[in-house]
């Protein structure tokens, strides 16, 4: 009825009948919304929006196609923005993007913040054939030059696998900063390009670019995936010595990874029972899993029980021990960490991966297809440096 009543033009008999509804949902409130905007009442309808915020209605992609039309309609670009980011952030990637293909259909013109918020995006759910999209785009505007497009481009192609063009991307930026330098350095990292991220951070250095917290993990994670040692070892007592960067958790772990691929199980936990900073569930982890790599069951045994002591609700652990014994026929253990994930409701599931680092722009995920396909030194062609 109320949409019946919006689409004839009956906006007040629509309104009146909305207020009067003793349950109102997302869809009967997105109805509103868009019925208000088409009448030429886009302010009340970004009044009845907030309203939706505060009483905690679920939000869907519609209703923040019709807000964004709505700001669209009276030339609130800031609102639009900020709504734009608040999609992100909500973790809702593909409705973002849904709300952006809905921008351009409603005639708004996106700038360098909504391509950065929509590449992001697509970063977050590998849609690279979305995310090239996005990139033309970006060129037929004239975008694809402003350092922040250029720096959400690297990432996307980088999470995605495609070194070559975020390198691409890199060289042909008439401008970097330091999210520059970080994306690419940390892009080659997880994809298995050790020698080319620590390429890229002598070039930074040189540009005078001092690093910052997120260039160390980054350089880090290019050590432990490339199985150089000593240069991990370098770069964090390099970090160390720096005043102007805070070693955190992250940077730890890094270097457990690193000792750990390394082979060096005992020398990795008196590196974590040595550490100034109380490890976490994902230091030991980074241990436990290297014990399973290794099949160091002393080591896995004393890591596992930390693991479960700090999480005890996490499968994680528990998973990754049960494996580790049973590769090692160890029955018994198996049937003892069976027991507890069948007291913990767990079930086993293969193919997760343990390993979380906190923040926007450094790897979230450390992809184990990349250490297969790539050995320190091999650099492609198509990925050198100009």
């Amino acid at each position: 009825m109320v949409f019946g009543y919006c689409s004839n033009g009956r906006i007040e008999d629509g309104f009146e009948l909305f207020k009067r509804m003793p349950r109102r949902d997302v869809i009967s409130c997105t109805t509103m919304i868009c019925g208000l905007d088409q009448c030429g009442r886009s302010e009340e309808a970004l009044f009845l929006f907030q309203e939706m915020c505060v009483l905690g209605v679920k939000l869907t992609s519609s209703t923040y196609s019709s807000v964004l039309t709505a700001c669209a309609n009276i030339s609130v670009l800031c609102h639009g923005v900020q709504l734009h980011a608040l999609v992100v952030k909500i973790g809702k990637h593909g409705e973002a993007l849904e709300v952006f293909y809905g921008m351009i259909m409603s005639g708004t013109m996106p700038n360098q913040s909504t391509f950065t918020s929509a590449l992001n995006s697509c970063s977050e759910l590998d849609a690279l054939d979305r995310g090239k999209g996005l990139h033309t785009r970006t060129i037929k505007l004239g975008l694809d030059v402003d350092v922040f497009v250029g720096n959400s481009l690297i990432v996307m192609y980088t999470e995605c696998g495609c070194v070559g063009d975020g390198i691409t991307i890199f060289n042909n930026m008439s401008k970097r900063n330091l999210v520059s330098w970080n994306s690419i350095i940390v892009g080659c990292a997880q994809n298995g390009h050790g020698t080319l991220s620590l390429e890229l951070f002598d070039q930074m250095i040189n540009a005078e670019v001092p690093p910052d917290e997120i260039t160390y993990v980054g350089l880090l994670t290019a050590c432990s995936h490339s199985r150089m040692l000593d240069k991990g070892k370098y770069f964090f007592e390099k970090l160390n010595r720096d005043p102007s960067v805070e070693v955190k958790l992250e940077h730890y772990a890094c270097m457990v990874d690193i000792l750990g691929r390394s082979g060096r199980l005992e020398e990795a936990e008196e590196f974590i029972l040595r550490m100034p900073v109380k490890a976490d569930f994902t230091v030991w982890m980074a241990l436990l899993s290297a014990c399973k790599v290794h099949s160091n069951l002393d080591v896995a045994t004393r890591a596992a029980h930390r693991v479960m002591d700090i999480e005890p609700h996490n499968s994680a652990g528990y998973v990754l021990s049960f494996n580790l014994y049973a590769s090692a026929s160890r029955w018994n253990e198996v049937s003892h960490i069976r027991i507890l994930m069948k007291e913990k409701g767990f079930v086993k599931q293969t193919g997760s991966s343990w390993l979380t680092l906190n923040g926007a722009r450094h790897p979230r995920r450390l992809d184990s297809y990349a250490e297969k396909n790539a050995k320190e030194g091999e650099v492609p062609a198509r990925l050198q440096l100009v």
